[in-house]
């Protein structure tokens, strides 16, 4: 629309409005990435500490790689489908079974855990197997999970392919989610409030 020569009383008042307005949302905006450069920080690095507390007080190994990733998610896109309990779960757990499974299938159970040293010829065939198990699965179960397929390589390598490591890393999922779902809906309704989606 081509500006008007000049403006009445009434629409100089609206536009004033209008730019406050914006204005407004504009620095709520920004406080709020803001507030991002200590809030994500401390709350992803809070999640790892409490699991990891776990870890030692239980001596196990609860803390590994694949925690990271899905601390990610839980603070920073918990408007993703991934970010949510049941992709977390669903998703972790077929990857386990996925890297059994592959483990077995390549008869990489006796086979040297990837080191500096290298890697052998069955854990190559366990991983590439492992991991389209694993993409397979959460698609099939619409359980959409980055972070699982370094969940599945943890096994596939050899890292955490004992028996009772498949009870560790789901004990580890299971408190990461407990512990992160009030965090993730938390940031969902301050994310809403200032109109923040974060990545997509």
């Amino acid at each position: 629309h081509p500006r008007p020569l000049y403006w009445t009383a009434a629409q100089l008042n609206r536009r004033r409005q209008m730019q406050g307005k914006s204005n407004r949302t504009k620095r709520a905006h920004w406080n709020m990435q803001r507030k991002d450069l200590w809030i994500a920080p401390t709350c992803e690095a809070g999640l790892l500490l409490v699991v990891g507390l776990a870890g030692w007080l239980s001596r196990q190994p609860l803390l590994f790689t694949s925690l990271g990733p899905t601390a990610y998610e839980l603070i920073e896109t918990p408007h993703r489908k991934s970010a949510r309990p049941y992709s977390i779960f669903v998703g972790h757990l077929a990857a386990v079974a996925a890297g059994y499974f592959a483990v077995w299938v390549a008869h990489a159970w006796n086979a040297p855990i990837v080191s500096s040293s290298g890697v052998t010829l069955p854990r190559i065939w366990a991983t590439i197997l492992a991991a389209a198990l694993t993409v397979f699965a959460t698609l099939l179960l619409r359980a959409s999970q980055p972070a699982a397929l370094s969940t599945t390589l943890l096994v596939a390598l050899g890292s955490m392919q004992k028996p009772k490591d498949a009870g560790v890393i789901m004990g580890a999922v299971v408190l990461m989610v407990v512990i992160g779902e009030p965090l993730r809906s938390w940031r969902l309704q301050t994310q809403h409030e200032t109109g923040q989606k974060g990545d997509s």
